[in-house]
């Protein structure tokens, strides 16, 4: 999950080398609530995210027929339990190979955006107390976020 937060870095970052146009999407940023996908695009555009990255990764993976992960987020309905469960770990595991590969400086940003914390959570919750309502709201967040990023590509 990106955070005003780490939006407001990721614009400084920019300003710092020399992007003139991130002053005013910082200063949009902090006077508004909600984070636009215009200040989105605008970071990819001209710092690609590693999760813009690890989705298109995804998609490319389903497209090429390798692996239905991606069909398997953004379908509209799950009838068994077990393909909430065993997407979110799937998305887990993919999740930890792509971080593997990143430099050191942008691992911890990714695994927040790719929202690898809270898939760890639900499923652990989930192992626990066989609730898999938190498991369903997850995955439709995570499917948000999933359209979210193609449409800023």
């Amino acid at each position: 999950m990106i955070t005003k937060n780490d939006i407001l870095t990721l614009l400084t970052e920019m300003q710092n080398k020399g992007v003139v146009e991130a002053k005013s999407y910082f200063k949009s940023t902090l006077l508004n609530e909600d984070i636009s996908l215009d200040t989105l695009k605008f970071i990819n555009d001209n710092r690609e995210l590693e999760v813009t990255k690890f989705y298109e990764m995804i998609r490319k993976n389903y497209n090429q027929k390798k692996s239905p992960l991606y069909k398997n987020i953004v379908k509209e309905d799950y009838r068994e339990p077990e393909e909430v469960l065993t997407t979110l770990a799937a998305l887990n595991l993919q999740i930890l190979l792509f971080n593997k590969n990143l430099e050191e400086n942008k691992k911890q940003r990714f695994l927040n955006h790719s929202r690898a914390q809270e898939i760890v959570e639900v499923l652990d919750n989930y192992y626990k107390t066989y609730d898999l309502r938190p498991c369903l709201k997850l995955i439709y967040l995570i499917k948000s976020d999933l359209k979210a990023f193609e449409r800023i590509r």
